[in-house]
């Protein structure tokens, strides 16, 4: 498969290590040969790549196999998560998971990447229910720009929320973009 091929979200090996595309953009200057710049997570040790190929450099597409899981706790050794059907725990090392930790707590339903019977990454819902520890206080009148202030959330996440968002509510959080959405 070409590089020119990739799309967000898709995972492909590329020099022995195994990647997931954050960003691909195409483009084209007159007369030469295409440009992809791409930024991928290498999903084994978190770090990101960012660089600029040719549009006919060859990587090798990954097939992952997806897996209901639950998360359990986190310790010193990573990340813990339940398969729902055949109780098998596996662990992520918190390197791996990135933004990802930002939004799970305890018995979140995510899915399991796996690709030859070993976990490479998970995948979150679109949205989250999170609670708000802490909130800075809304002054009324404050609404000329929209009556912002920030929220800090029960996983250590800060968010900007509305004026009427208080310590105690729980509220939804975007996790593709860490946004707001709505009080639940």
């Amino acid at each position: 498969m070409d590089v020119i091929d990739l799309r967000d979200g898709m995972i492909f090996e590329y020099g022995g290590n195994i990647y997931t595309v954050i960003s691909a953009v195409h483009t084209h200057q007159q007369q030469r040969r295409g440009l992809v710049r791409l930024k991928a997570k290498d999903i084994k040790t978190g770090k990101v790549l960012q660089d600029t190929f040719r549009s006919d450099i060859q990587v090798n597409p990954v097939y992952v196999d997806e897996v209901s899981l639950v998360y359990l706790y986190s310790d010193g050794s990573g990340y813990h998560f339940m398969d729902n059907g055949t109780y098998e725990q596996f662990i992520i090392e918190g390197g791996v998971l990135g933004d990802v930790k930002n939004y799970i707590k305890e018995n979140l339903e995510v899915t399991g990447l796996f690709h030859e019977g070993k976990i490479l990454d998970v995948k979150l819902p679109v949205n989250v229910d999170l609670k708000v520890i802490e909130a800075e206080p809304g002054h009324k009148g404050d609404t000329v720009t929209g009556g912002k202030k920030k929220a800090k959330l029960e996983t250590g996440l800060t968010v900007q929320t509305p004026l009427f968002v208080e310590a105690g509510d729980t509220v939804k959080v975007d996790t593709r973009t860490g946004e707001y959405v709505t009080r639940v």
